[in-house]
């Protein structure tokens, strides 16, 4: 198996194309509201707080996130509180909001992705797929 690359494009509109087609083929987000869905991943390419998996010319995975104050994060996170625009891009927290991958070395790369912008920085998401939507933090 050929190593996947991680790449954003410059093109914002092919790049929201590309992730809203992928996010929405893979369980969990294949049931989330559309306009909820397109509507996070928008944000995230704007804000340009994501980056593709790309191996053999084809996406084999997508991170998506936001960077919050702690207060914000755990507000978020831990208590359903949906940020306001202006504060998804202030603060010290990674908050990954979309995280996919085909296979695990995919998943890996797009970790190594996230520890080289923000090593150091804490981070928080939500394991939808888990019961009762365990909360994982940690460090990058």
């Amino acid at each position: 198996m050929n190593k996947a690359s991680v790449q954003q494009l410059n093109d914002p509109d092919r790049a929201l194309g590309l992730a809203a087609a992928y996010v929405a083929a893979h369980p969990p987000f294949g049931s989330f509201r559309a306009d909820k869905l397109v509507g996070s991943i928008v944000g995230q390419i704007q804000r340009r707080h994501y980056a593709f998996a790309v191996r053999d010319k084809a996406v084999v995975g997508y991170i998506g996130w936001a960077l919050c104050t702690p207060d914000v994060a755990e507000a978020w996170i831990g208590g359903g509180q949906a940020p306001r625009p202006e504060q998804y891009n202030q603060g010290d927290v990674v908050v990954q909001i979309i995280f996919i991958a085909e296979d695990p070395a995919a998943l890996r790369q797009l970790v190594a992705h996230m520890r080289s912008l923000y090593k150091g920085k804490e981070y928080i998401g939500n394991r939808v797929m888990r019961e009762n939507n365990f909360i994982k933090r940690g460090r990058l």
